[in-house]
Protein backbone atom coordinates (compact mmCIF):
# COMPACT_ATOMS: atom_id res chain seq x y z
CA UNK A 1 0.00 0.00 0.00
CA UNK A 2 3.00 2.34 0.21
CA UNK A 3 3.23 5.13 -2.39
CA UNK A 4 6.83 3.98 -2.88
CA UNK A 5 5.44 1.06 -4.89
CA UNK A 6 5.01 3.48 -7.80
CA UNK A 7 8.63 4.55 -7.65
CA UNK A 8 11.94 2.88 -8.43
CA UNK A 9 13.36 3.26 -4.92
CA UNK A 10 14.36 -0.02 -3.29
CA UNK A 11 11.47 0.31 -0.84
CA UNK A 12 9.12 0.12 -3.79
CA UNK A 13 10.12 -3.22 -5.24
CA UNK A 14 12.83 -4.97 -3.21
CA UNK A 15 11.20 -8.07 -1.76
CA UNK A 16 12.44 -11.43 -0.47
CA UNK A 17 11.55 -14.61 -2.30
CA UNK A 18 10.86 -18.10 -0.99
CA UNK A 19 11.42 -21.26 -3.02
CA UNK A 20 9.96 -24.62 -1.99
CA UNK A 21 10.52 -27.86 -3.87
CA UNK A 22 11.13 -30.90 -1.64
CA UNK A 23 14.11 -32.87 -2.82
CA UNK A 24 15.28 -30.19 -5.26
CA UNK A 25 15.59 -26.86 -3.46
CA UNK A 26 18.01 -27.15 -0.51
CA UNK A 27 16.58 -26.32 2.90
CA UNK A 28 17.80 -23.64 5.33
CA UNK A 29 19.76 -21.83 2.62
CA UNK A 30 19.80 -18.07 2.13
CA UNK A 31 21.01 -16.52 -1.11
CA UNK A 32 21.89 -12.92 -1.91
CA UNK A 33 21.43 -13.49 -5.65
CA UNK A 34 19.70 -10.66 -7.48
CA UNK A 35 16.68 -12.01 -9.35
CA UNK A 36 13.64 -10.53 -11.06
CA UNK A 37 10.10 -11.62 -11.90
CA UNK A 38 11.36 -11.53 -15.49
CA UNK A 39 13.32 -14.69 -14.63
CA UNK A 40 10.23 -16.80 -13.96
CA UNK A 41 9.45 -17.47 -17.62
CA UNK A 42 12.97 -18.53 -18.70
CA UNK A 43 13.32 -20.66 -15.57
CA UNK A 44 10.03 -22.52 -16.08
CA UNK A 45 10.89 -23.09 -19.74
CA UNK A 46 14.28 -24.55 -18.77
CA UNK A 47 12.79 -26.79 -16.06
CA UNK A 48 10.30 -28.10 -18.60
CA UNK A 49 13.17 -29.09 -20.88
CA UNK A 50 12.09 -26.66 -23.60
CA UNK A 51 13.98 -23.87 -25.34
CA UNK A 52 13.25 -20.19 -25.75
CA UNK A 53 12.73 -18.86 -29.28
CA UNK A 54 16.08 -17.88 -30.77
CA UNK A 55 14.77 -15.03 -32.92
CA UNK A 56 14.39 -12.58 -30.03
CA UNK A 57 16.06 -11.60 -26.79
CA UNK A 58 14.66 -12.19 -23.30
CA UNK A 59 15.46 -9.93 -20.36
CA UNK A 60 15.13 -12.70 -17.79
CA UNK A 61 17.55 -15.51 -17.10
CA UNK A 62 17.28 -19.15 -16.09
CA UNK A 63 17.51 -19.05 -12.30
CA UNK A 64 17.65 -22.83 -11.85
CA UNK A 65 21.23 -22.80 -10.60
CA UNK A 66 20.30 -20.24 -7.95
CA UNK A 67 17.19 -22.17 -6.85
CA UNK A 68 19.06 -25.47 -6.60
CA UNK A 69 22.01 -24.00 -4.70
CA UNK A 70 24.60 -24.14 -7.48
CA UNK A 71 25.01 -20.39 -7.91
CA UNK A 72 24.71 -17.22 -5.87
CA UNK A 73 25.33 -14.69 -8.61
CA UNK A 74 21.92 -14.16 -10.28
CA UNK A 75 21.97 -11.02 -12.41
CA UNK A 76 25.72 -10.53 -12.54
CA UNK A 77 26.85 -11.95 -15.83
CA UNK A 78 25.27 -14.10 -18.50
CA UNK A 79 26.41 -16.18 -21.44
CA UNK A 80 25.53 -14.71 -24.82
CA UNK A 81 25.51 -16.05 -28.34
CA UNK A 82 24.84 -19.49 -29.76
CA UNK A 83 26.58 -22.77 -29.18
CA UNK A 84 29.62 -21.60 -31.10
CA UNK A 85 29.98 -18.75 -28.66
CA UNK A 86 29.14 -20.60 -25.47
CA UNK A 87 31.19 -19.41 -22.53
CA UNK A 88 31.63 -15.87 -23.76
CA UNK A 89 30.17 -13.43 -21.28
CA UNK A 90 28.93 -9.92 -21.68
CA UNK A 91 29.92 -8.84 -18.18
CA UNK A 92 27.56 -7.37 -15.59
CA UNK A 93 23.93 -7.73 -16.50
CA UNK A 94 21.72 -4.68 -16.27
CA UNK A 95 18.29 -4.36 -14.72
CA UNK A 96 16.15 -1.51 -16.01
CA UNK A 97 13.46 -0.07 -13.75
CA UNK A 98 10.59 1.60 -15.65
CA UNK A 99 8.17 4.17 -14.35
CA UNK A 100 5.03 2.56 -12.94
CA UNK A 101 2.89 5.55 -12.13
CA UNK A 102 5.24 8.12 -10.61
CA UNK A 103 7.24 10.84 -12.40
CA UNK A 104 7.74 10.73 -16.14
CA UNK A 105 6.00 8.78 -18.86
CA UNK A 106 4.41 5.50 -17.80
CA UNK A 107 6.73 2.64 -18.70
CA UNK A 108 9.66 4.90 -19.55
CA UNK A 109 13.12 4.23 -18.17
CA UNK A 110 13.82 5.82 -14.80
CA UNK A 111 16.57 3.83 -13.18
CA UNK A 112 19.45 1.52 -14.08
CA UNK A 113 20.76 -1.17 -11.72
CA UNK A 114 24.35 -2.20 -12.44
CA UNK A 115 25.64 -4.68 -9.86
CA UNK A 116 25.93 -2.78 -6.57
CA UNK A 117 25.16 0.57 -8.16
CA UNK A 118 21.83 2.13 -8.97
CA UNK A 119 21.51 5.23 -11.13
CA UNK A 120 18.39 7.44 -11.04
CA UNK A 121 17.52 9.62 -14.03
CA UNK A 122 14.07 10.56 -12.69
CA UNK A 123 12.67 10.75 -9.16
CA UNK A 124 9.51 12.02 -7.49
CA UNK A 125 5.98 12.28 -8.80
CA UNK A 126 4.41 9.61 -6.59
CA UNK A 127 1.15 10.25 -4.80
CA UNK A 128 1.48 10.09 -1.03
CA UNK A 129 -1.11 8.64 1.34
CA UNK A 130 -2.51 12.12 2.00
CA UNK A 131 -3.06 12.69 -1.72
CA UNK A 132 -0.17 15.08 -2.21
CA UNK A 133 2.28 14.51 -5.07
CA UNK A 134 6.02 14.96 -4.70
CA UNK A 135 7.89 17.17 -7.17
CA UNK A 136 9.13 15.50 -10.34
CA UNK A 137 12.90 15.78 -10.75
CA UNK A 138 15.15 14.79 -13.65
CA UNK A 139 18.83 14.10 -13.12
CA UNK A 140 21.52 14.40 -15.77
CA UNK A 141 24.05 13.24 -14.82
CA UNK A 142 22.08 10.71 -12.76
CA UNK A 143 22.02 10.20 -9.02
CA UNK A 144 24.07 7.09 -8.25
CA UNK A 145 23.84 5.07 -5.04
CA UNK A 146 26.08 2.26 -3.80
CA UNK A 147 23.45 -0.16 -2.47
CA UNK A 148 25.96 -2.26 -0.56
CA UNK A 149 26.91 0.76 1.53
CA UNK A 150 23.59 2.61 1.44
CA UNK A 151 20.64 0.26 1.00
CA UNK A 152 18.27 3.03 2.15
CA UNK A 153 19.41 5.20 -0.79
CA UNK A 154 19.81 8.09 1.57
CA UNK A 155 22.98 9.73 0.25
CA UNK A 156 23.99 9.57 -3.45
CA UNK A 157 27.65 9.41 -4.42
CA UNK A 158 29.33 12.76 -4.77
CA UNK A 159 29.51 13.58 -8.48
CA UNK A 160 33.11 14.64 -8.09
CA UNK A 161 34.20 11.49 -6.25
CA UNK A 162 36.43 8.87 -7.85
CA UNK A 163 33.77 6.18 -7.30
CA UNK A 164 31.14 8.21 -9.16
CA UNK A 165 33.50 9.02 -12.00
CA UNK A 166 34.39 5.32 -12.37
CA UNK A 167 30.77 4.21 -12.34
CA UNK A 168 29.10 6.82 -14.56
CA UNK A 169 30.75 5.76 -17.86
CA UNK A 170 29.80 2.12 -17.19
CA UNK A 171 26.19 3.09 -16.49
CA UNK A 172 25.98 5.13 -19.67
CA UNK A 173 27.59 2.38 -21.73
CA UNK A 174 25.29 -0.42 -20.59
CA UNK A 175 22.26 1.88 -20.86
CA UNK A 176 23.09 2.73 -24.48
CA UNK A 177 23.68 -0.95 -25.25
CA UNK A 178 20.41 -2.16 -23.77
CA UNK A 179 18.36 0.58 -25.45
CA UNK A 180 19.93 -0.35 -28.76
CA UNK A 181 19.18 -4.00 -28.07
CA UNK A 182 15.53 -3.18 -27.38
CA UNK A 183 15.23 -1.05 -30.52
CA UNK A 184 16.74 -3.76 -32.75
CA UNK A 185 15.02 -6.77 -31.18
CA UNK A 186 12.22 -8.79 -32.73
CA UNK A 187 9.22 -7.79 -30.64
CA UNK A 188 5.55 -8.64 -30.84
CA UNK A 189 2.35 -7.36 -29.31
CA UNK A 190 -0.74 -9.32 -28.35
CA UNK A 191 -4.26 -7.91 -28.21
CA UNK A 192 -6.13 -9.86 -25.57
CA UNK A 193 -9.26 -7.71 -25.73
CA UNK A 194 -10.77 -10.13 -28.25
CA UNK A 195 -9.84 -13.27 -26.34
CA UNK A 196 -12.91 -14.58 -24.45
CA UNK A 197 -10.71 -16.34 -21.89
CA UNK A 198 -9.24 -13.06 -20.61
CA UNK A 199 -12.14 -10.65 -21.03
CA UNK A 200 -13.29 -9.33 -17.60
CA UNK A 201 -16.23 -11.36 -16.39
CA UNK A 202 -18.68 -11.44 -13.54
CA UNK A 203 -19.37 -14.99 -12.43
CA UNK A 204 -19.11 -15.92 -8.74
CA UNK A 205 -18.84 -19.59 -9.69
CA UNK A 206 -15.60 -19.02 -11.66
CA UNK A 207 -12.35 -18.60 -9.76
CA UNK A 208 -10.93 -16.07 -12.24
CA UNK A 209 -14.02 -13.83 -12.17
CA UNK A 210 -14.50 -11.08 -9.64
CA UNK A 211 -17.47 -8.73 -9.61
CA UNK A 212 -19.51 -6.42 -7.46
CA UNK A 213 -23.17 -7.44 -7.31
CA UNK A 214 -25.93 -4.93 -6.75
CA UNK A 215 -27.89 -7.31 -4.58
CA UNK A 216 -26.26 -9.18 -1.77
CA UNK A 217 -27.97 -11.69 0.48
CA UNK A 218 -27.98 -10.82 4.13
CA UNK A 219 -27.41 -14.27 5.62
CA UNK A 220 -27.81 -12.92 9.15
CA UNK A 221 -31.46 -12.11 8.38
CA UNK A 222 -32.18 -15.31 6.48
CA UNK A 223 -31.29 -17.64 9.30
CA UNK A 224 -34.13 -19.07 11.35
CA UNK A 225 -34.06 -17.65 14.85
CA UNK A 226 -34.52 -20.18 17.57
CA UNK A 227 -35.99 -19.03 20.88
Amino acid sequence: GSPAKQTTWEGGHRVPALAYWPGRVPINVTSTALLSVLDIFPTVVALAGASLPRDRHFDGLDASEVLFGGSKTGHREEEVGGEEEAGRTQGPLVLLHPNSGAAGEYGALQTVRLERYKAFYTTGGAKACDGSIGPEQHHEPPLIFNLEDDIAEGVPLERGSAEYQRTLPKVREVLADILQDIAADNISRADYTQDPSVIPCCNPHQTACRCQTTQQTDFSMSRKIQK
